[in-house]
């Protein structure tokens, strides 16, 4: 594009980057002449008219300018998508204000009229409102999110709060009864070493010795800087440590540089700790907080409510604590629609709806969660996503085209299909098979990658954060910043997956030292014994991680599942698990649960969706709000749809969003053939068709002797056809993804038959194009004939044949040869055709979202790529998501397909029809103001097309339809 040409050029960049210069003379123009106007009201102080005039002018012209250098600023560059929304349009809407403001001051000045000045005030108080708004949002892009109200009182967050005071305190009682206790000291020591490891460490450790210093080592904080020592023991008034400690903030010397500035409980600490002589203990110090390995298996706590599910009772229990009563739950639409998303990832059908409303049993919602978990691949395609996600598993991208990549969609799918145990799944996954080794296989990258990314430090940091909740990628460079694995741990870890031995890289300068392979988790769990082959490593690594022992394993898999279910995890991120949980005795009984009852992830489902926990009315509550420290639970979260289950949902409601998938589940596969058309050469190379209608033909020869019984035809083409068989038309389509089945048992005879097609290639460029063909004939001594499209005995012509050309005794002699485009069963442009088959007895009527590969639709809508472990999917809708829901081409042409299928399929039974839609998409009946305006907009006798395609628009871009209740 000629912008992104432009943008490139510097002096583009040199006038974008004035926009902070520019953007003043408006905010101070406006804002002087807001204050100036103040002073006129009532009609006082005229004279100060003129200079205000020209204030608005000035501010209304500057501000287009700083408006047009704003955008050229936005262009390309990298700042984050909602903000510079926001600042964008509110900058905008400032200009046109203010431009506005100053014609309002214009007529105003001309005609002397009292309402005409006050319209003027009015629109200049506004302009100021709008522009007080942008520049907020301005300075959220250059500052931060939290620039304004990270110094409000209430916001400020000290890395102790107050932690340390009754240290202080008690280390100061026993001072004044006499000497500090050796027991005193190692606290004393421990505390402030905590604070190194907090505050310092990103400056002064082994990795970052920012002056020379080093706190991390008693010998290293004796030494001290390039400076010279820092401390001197028993005189904190002459440290340096001390004097920079203690610096007004801002000053080119305080510390610390970097993040917020240490509380007076830590100050007071670490001069304490000098004053007594700067004890060093041996004792570790824990930088960060690690979860209990072992895990308890808790009695559910005794409610005064009769609730018979474990999880109820730890949840009254908790609502008792926190003084919040229990809601009534959810009806039993709301709850059907809610399971079904949650268990299966579909829509409930409006009839399955409407039985389950109408049934009275007591238990009927214990029996469909049972109905819902026993429909295998419904259930499985739909955990299908998660899996992948969590297990970077995917049909196609970075990797697979050399080889350096491998799935294990044959493994996940069975072992969801069968329900395999979880301790087993991590057994195979970690000292896999062939089925399954794509997952410490990891990615191998074309071209130099760093140590962090090689082959065996991947499987390391995707098993301890897929299974673990443990991120490893920060240690995997260097000591790590959020947890207290050090760069050895990670490369010892790495070790366990490496053939050869691995040299340790820190921040990719080497150390000169060789990992020794261990787990990272050994003085809990038991280690791995260096002189063990790999394979034997592996087998020793699953044995360790499956463990019951292994609370942190069990732990992990019940948080994921309970944030899925509920909208928000007991442990906040998912994966740091080493973070409070909000209700302890929860998570801990869902992981003892889990292995008590044979590692059943059913039945871990089951126990959740049971519960009138579960079944709570849902809360809406933002991102950050649900990460928050202070979180509260009440109930669910309200969920947005994910990629999968939107588009699914929608092909229900409206038309299936696709008919071919890159995993085919099904025990039986489609039909083979494949797909040919015209052999183009363009200089002596194969080239793309160019768009045009070309013609095929396929003799074959049914013996004398042999009876057909039944001979039924699978046909489609990319773009359209016309079939012939023995010169008679069987057939004709003009959507590929629609299967037409021909009975053409009366049409074949004895000796040769001939099948004859004319198909076009659509469009104006030169591109892929198909046809597909495969005829059955049972015959009736119980064998079968297959007549396929392929390379062998099929021709082809670009031009217009002679008359005569269906027939079998054509001279075809000039036709050339035809070219395949892949099978049935494995094509890049068309992937796998689900009712492409003759026995349709277990195929859907659509292909799930979770089968096929990422396209630019499922990617917008936030499906990951799948290079890395995704635990978390973005929940906050973006800009983007917005542009393809409602310019989209492919969601477009898939409400044009269900409004035409629509009408076909109810005709005139419009009340029918919406009854039926509403029930689909929303799990209720329309309401009576919906009722009016369905009228009004159906009142035609024959509604049309456009009609129905308008509803369902408004249907599918409700956030009701968008949204899990």
């Amino acid at each position: 594009m000629i912008l992104d040409s432009l943008s490139e050029l510097w002096i583009w960049q040199f006038v974008a980057r004035l926009h902070p210069l520019v953007i003043h003379f408006p905010i101070g123009a406006l804002v002087i002449a807001f204050f100036l106007e103040m002073l006129t009201m009532g009609g006082k102080r005229t004279e100060l008219r003129s200079g205000i005039r020209w204030l608005v002018y000035i501010g209304a012209g500057s501000a287009s300018v700083a408006a047009g250098v704003g955008l050229m600023l936005a262009y390309g560059g990298n700042y984050s998508e909602s903000t510079i929304f926001y600042h964008q349009w509110g900058g905008i809407l400032t200009v046109i204000l203010s431009l506005i403001t100053a014609w309002l001051l214009y007529r105003a000045s001309q005609s002397g009229e009292k309402k005409k000045l006050n319209m003027y005030r009015w629109m200049l108080s506004v302009a100021i409102l709008v522009l007080t708004v942008t520049g907020h949002f301005g300075a959220n892009l250059t500052h931060g999110d939290d620039y304004l109200t990270s110094v409000l009182p209430w916001n400020y967050e000290s890395l102790s709060d107050g932690e340390f005071n009754e240290l202080v305190q008690e280390v100061n009682q026993h001072r004044k009864m006499g000497t500090l206790s050796e027991t005193h000291k190692t606290e004393l020591n421990v505390g402030v070493r905590r604070i190194f490891a907090q505050t310092c460490y990103r400056c002064h450790d082994s990795n970052e010795a920012e002056g020379g210093l080093v706190l991390n080592s008693e010998e290293a904080v004796m030494k001290g800087g390039d400076s010279g020592p820092v401390i001197v023991p028993g005189k904190p008034e002459e440290s340096e440590l001390i004097h920079r400690l203690t610096l007004p903030a801002g000053h080119e010397d305080v510390m610390p540089q970097k993040g917020s500035s240490l509380s007076p409980d830590q100050v007071e600490l670490i001069r304490l700790w000098i004053e007594v002589g700067a004890p060093w203990s041996d004792e570790e110090v824990k930088t960060f907080r690690e979860a209990p390995m072992a895990l308890r298996a808790p009695a559910p706590p005794d409610t005064e409510s009769d609730f018979d599910n474990p999880v109820d009772k730890f949840t009254a229990a908790y609502f008792k604590e926190h003084g919040i009563s229990w809601p009534e739950p959810v009806d039993d639409a709301t709850f059907m629609r809610r399971v079904y998303l949650d268990v299966i990832g579909l829509v409930p059908d409006p009839v399955e709806l409407r039985a389950f409303v109408r049934d009275p049993s007591p238990d009927k919602r214990d029996r469909l969660v049972d109905s819902l978990l026993s429909r295998r691949h419904d259930y499985t395609q739909h955990w299908l996503t998660f899996w992948n996600d969590l297990l970077r598993n995917d049909y196609t991208g970075t990797g697979f085209i050399t080889g350096g990549r491998e799935q294990i969609t044959d493994w996940l799918y069975e072992a969801l299909y069968q329900n395999m145990s979880y301790n087993r799944m991590v057994r195979e996954l970690t000292n896999p098979g062939e089925r399954s080794d794509g997952f410490i296989k990891g990615i191998k990258w074309r071209g130099a990658v760093n140590a962090s990314q090689t082959t065996e430090m991947q499987a390391a940091q995707n098993i301890s954060q897929s299974l673990l909740g443990v991120n490893l990628k920060c240690a995997s460079c260097h000591d790590s910043f959020v947890s207290n694995l050090t760069l050895e741990e990670a490369y010892g870890f790495a070790q366990v997956f490496s053939e050869d031995p691995l040299a340790i890289q820190r921040c990719e300068v080497a150390t000169g030292d060789t990992a020794e392979a261990s787990f990272i988790y050994s003085e809990e769990l038991g280690d791995i014994d260096e002189s063990l082959s790999r394979d034997e490593r592996l087998e020793r690594l699953a044995d360790i991680l499956t463990q019951k022992q292994n609370g942190r394993l069990y732990r992990t898999i019940a948080n994921r599942y309970w944030e899925l279910f509920m909208g928000r995890s007991l442990v906040e991120p998912v994966d740091e698990m080493d973070n409070i949980p909000w209700n302890q005795e929860l998570l801990d009984w869902l992981a003892s649960d889990l292995i008590r009852h044979d590692y059943d992830l059913k039945r871990l489902i089951s126990v959740i969706v049971r519960s009138k926990t579960y079944q709570l009315p849902s809360i809406g509550m933002s991102g950050e709000e649900a990460g928050s420290e202070e979180y509260v639970f009440r109930g669910p979260l309200r969920k947005r749809m994910t990629a999968e289950q939107f588009a699914d949902a929608v092909s229900k409601v409206a038309a299936p969003f696709y008919y071919s998938v890159a995993y085919d589940p099904y025990e039986k596969p489609p039909a083979e053939g494949a797909w040919i058309w015209f052999n183009t050469m363009e200089n002596d190379r194969v080239s793309q068709p160019d768009p045009g209608t070309y013609y095929f033909r396929h003799s074959f020869d049914l013996p004398a002797a042999r009876e057909i019984e039944k001979a039924q035809l699978l046909v489609t083409a990319d773009e359209a056809y016309k079939l012939y068989l023995n010169g008679t038309l069987v057939g004709q389509g003009a959507d590929w993804r629609k299967i037409e089945r021909i009975d053409v048992t009366e049409q074949l005879s004895q000796g040769t038959n001939l099948i004859a097609a004319a198909g076009r290639n659509g469009g104006s460029i030169p591109n892929p194009a198909g046809m597909l063909l495969n005829l059955r004939i049972k015959l009736k001594d119980g064998t079968a004939l297959i007549v396929k499209s392929g390379k062998e005995g099929w021709k082809a012509l670009d031009r217009q044949p002679k008359t005569g050309w269906q027939t079998a005794d054509f001279d075809d002699s000039s036709w050339g040869e035809v070219r395949t485009f892949g099978s049935s069963r494995s094509s890049k442009h068309w992937g796998q055709l689900l009712k492409f088959t003759h026995d349709m007895g277990n195929q859907f009527n659509f292909a799930r979202a979770s089968l096929v590969e990422n396209d630019d639709f499922l990617k917008e809508m936030g499906r990951p790529t799948r290079e890395n472990v995704t635990t978390n999917r973005e929940t906050e809708a973006t800009l983007l998501q917005a542009l393809e829901l409602t310019n989209g081409d492919k969601l477009n042409e898939v409400m044009a397909r269900g409004a035409e299928r629509l009408v076909n399929e109810y005709g005139q039974a419009t009340e029918r029809m919406m009854t039926d839609l509403y029930l689909t998409a929303y799990g209720r009946e329309p309401g009576d103001h919906e009722q009016e305006i369905l009228n009004s907009r159906l009142a035609a006798d024959k509604p049309g097309k456009e009609q129905i395609e308008d509803i369902l628009w408004a249907i599918v871009m409700n956030p009701e339809f968008q949204l899990i209740d």
